[in-house]
């Protein structure tokens, strides 16, 4: 009766669709999207128009995320070209690793803003997208290829920039959230803001709570497997303020926490093993804007505090099995200052200055039968400080041609100086096709736990990656329709492992090994009248080549997790006057997995099987600005390992209800 009911809702879409479709003009170009004309940040770290770049750039806008009020920033971006989000299907809480073009996690640099921000106290350094949710964003950026130059360590793959949304146009408004859905979860937020002639601020607060699923696969069919909840709370601040013609002042804030129910591992439940999170964000800085001149300074405070702590007695476990809670903590302080100088219309010098501080501490407290064990790491990143200069010269439509040509100096305490580079040319013909090469360099440089740890190693290298793209852009007319293509090769040297040894500690980080990759996307996008269609296709091929004693290397497949072949579909459905439907459709082809079994202390390879999802979304305008919406995800209640051992989302909904005032 009920996979009846789903079948039935999925065959009305498909059937109303067409409908929808032919009841439009589809000659009508009065709301086609002018995307050539869309201004954009993060290629030049200033707005630019998509036709003044020839870098490859997506862009999630506002309407978009406004469809998306019911699922996490992990779904959503798990959806876009070239972007593989592990984790985005599982229970709420779960630890979630983004990959861009298969290259591994940490590769891929967070903007909040435009600015970096990251967790020292984490093995990749990367930052926790559980952190942000999806109604304090305004739009995101997707900038892929090597972006070193422009943003330093750790953008190796690309950079995701995650912009905040902005402040309200009158004096005081408001907006509210409230949905509820499957797993008991329910989620409600509130925004108060306002604006006059100089200044504006806001004010958001959300909470999410869910009882969740057991995150751990049942393959016993036990039925014992307890549900792991999740408990969220979100509050963000904001303001600029004019203080005279050409200088503006601007400040963020933002205080998270959360905690979540986890378990022992794949297939393996834990009653009370829990891993909560806390993150403080305070930013702020100053835009002076002269003639031909427009200088910004930024300062970021990032500290972030996570907890895992195990008391269970219901798994068996090590020798220290009665207790276990470990602390990390990571602080980093960011500051920028760049200047970008205009030489007429179509040229443009950046210049800029860049310091990264970061500091952690980890903490592991147990008890077993042997008595208590505690273990302290503290390693402060004044020991290994990072300063970068950059520089980047942009030329856009002179004629046809356009390029941009830049270069970074970092000086690192541990490793010394490292450069990298971009080149960017571009041709564009008659507004319709445009042409683009990238050719650049970037690195990572190792993280606090890599150069301080027990298995530190304070002599190793940056990781160094060479990123080589090429592709051409279709555009019609009326620029409401547009066609993608780019093909990429990425070499990563020196790539950061663990290596046994045959004394203690028994392991060490060490550069030693090569990654290369390469791949294809497609992407492109139309609109006739108000009906919106788009899709989207990834593959990616990668391999490693290791030592495996002197003289003889080997190189093997090695994308853990990551599928060769991705493809995304969405079809927007206007119905009526006020009730607007979309349609998603998501193919993922198979993957490899390594399994480590606690029973054999052995690990293996096992291989994950495609999969494909259907999402349908539905809103209701009961007035202009009161709305009803209903997501519907996994209509095929379609079962499958994102994570071998870990359960992922089947059928389920959100349904919510979203005012302004």
């Amino acid at each position: 009766m009920f996979k009846a009911f789903k079948t039935l809702v999925l065959a009305l879409c498909l059937i109303a669709s067409p409908l929808s479709l032919f009841s439009q003009d589809l000659n009508s170009d009065s709301l086609a999207v002018k995307l050539l004309d869309q201004v954009v940040v993060t290629a030049t770290k200033n707005e630019r128009k998509q036709v003044q770049t020839g870098k490859v750039l997506s862009v999630i806008n506002s309407e978009t995320l406004r469809r998306s009020s019911g699922q996490s920033l992990a779904e959503l971006l798990n959806r876009q070209v070239g972007l593989n989000i592990n984790g985005a299907q599982n229970n709420l809480g779960t630890n979630q690793d983004v990959y861009i073009r298969g290259a591994g996690t940490g590769y891929a640099l967070i903007l909040l803003d435009g600015i970096p921000v990251c967790d020292p106290s984490n093995l990749s350094n990367n930052f926790d997208l559980n952190l942000i949710p999806v109604e304090q964003i305004e739009r995101i950026e997707i900038l892929k290829g090597g972006q070193s130059t422009l943003y330093g360590s750790d953008a190796l793959a690309g950079v995701i920039n995650i912009i905040s949304k902005k402040t309200f146009d009158k004096a005081l408004e408001g907006q509210a959230l409230a949905t509820y859905g499957s797993y008991g979860t329910w989620k409600g937020h509130l925004a108060l803001g306002g604006q006059n002639q100089r200044s504006s601020y806001s004010v958001q607060y959300s909470h999410l709570g869910s009882q969740g699923f057991s995150s751990a696969y049942d393959e016993q069919k036990q039925d014992n497997f307890d549900r792991d909840g999740f408990v969220e709370n979100n509050l963000s601040a904001q303001f600029k303020h004019q203080v005279a013609k050409g200088l503006l002042l601007k400040g963020i804030g933002n205080y998270n926490a959360y905690q979540a129910d986890i378990d022992a591992g794949a297939f393996v439940d834990d009653k009370d093993f829990t891993f909560s999170s806390k993150n403080l964000l305070g930013s702020g800085g100053f835009v002076l804007d002269k003639k031909n001149l427009r200088l910004t300074v930024n300062y970021t405070y990032n500290a972030t505090e996570r907890v895992f702590q195990d008391d269970s007695t219901s798994v068996p476990l090590n020798a220290f099995a009665k207790y276990a809670r470990t602390d990390y903590q990571g602080k980093s302080n960011f500051i920028e200052a760049y200047s970008h100088l205009n030489f007429g219309k179509k040229v443009q010098l950046l210049l800029g200055l860049e310091n990264r501080h970061q500091n952690m501490s980890q903490v592991y407290n147990s008890i077993s039968d042997f008595g208590n064990y505690r273990e302290e790491l503290t390693a402060d990143f004044t020991q290994s400080n990072l300063f970068s200069s950059f520089a980047s010269l942009s030329v856009a439509n002179l004629g046809v041609f356009g390029f941009e040509a830049g270069g970074r100096f970092n000086q690192h305490s541990a490793f010394g100086s490292y450069t990298t580079y971009n080149l960017n040319p571009f041709v564009f013909i008659h507004r319709q096709l445009k042409a683009f090469a990238n050719w650049s360099s970037s690195f990572k440089a190792p993280t606090q736990y890599q150069l301080f740890s027990i298995y530190g190693n304070q002599g190793l290298q940056p990781e160094v990656g060479t990123n080589v793209e090429v592709g051409a852009q279709w555009f019609s007319k009326k620029q409401s329709s547009q066609l993608r293509a780019v093909y990429f090769v990425r070499s990563i040297q020196d790539v950061i492992i663990f290596r046994s040894t045959s004394g203690p500690p028994f392991g060490q980080y060490a550069n030693f090994d090569q990654q290369n990759d390469a791949g294809l996307e497609l992407d492109g996008q139309t609109q006739w009248g108000k009906l919106k269609v788009g899709f989207n296709y990834t593959f990616v091929n990668g391999k490693v080549t290791t030592t495996l004693r002197p003289n003889q290397d080997t190189s093997y497949f090695n994308l853990i997790r990551r599928p060769k072949h991705a493809f995304n579909f969405n079809l927007g459905l206007p119905i009526t006057k006020k009730w607007d439907a979309s349609l998603a459709i998501r193919a993922v082809s198979k993957r490899i997995d390594s399994y480590f079994d606690s029973n054999t202390y052995s690990s293996r390879e096992v291989t994950l099987d495609p999969y494909f999802t259907v999402d349908l979304y539905q809103e209701y305008r009961i007035k202009p600005n009161l709305k009803v919406f209903l997501d519907l995800r996994n209509l095929s209640n379609a079962a499958f390992f994102d994570i071998y051992g870990y359960n992922s989302r089947k059928f389920n909904f959100t349904l919510g209800l979203s005012s302004k005032f």
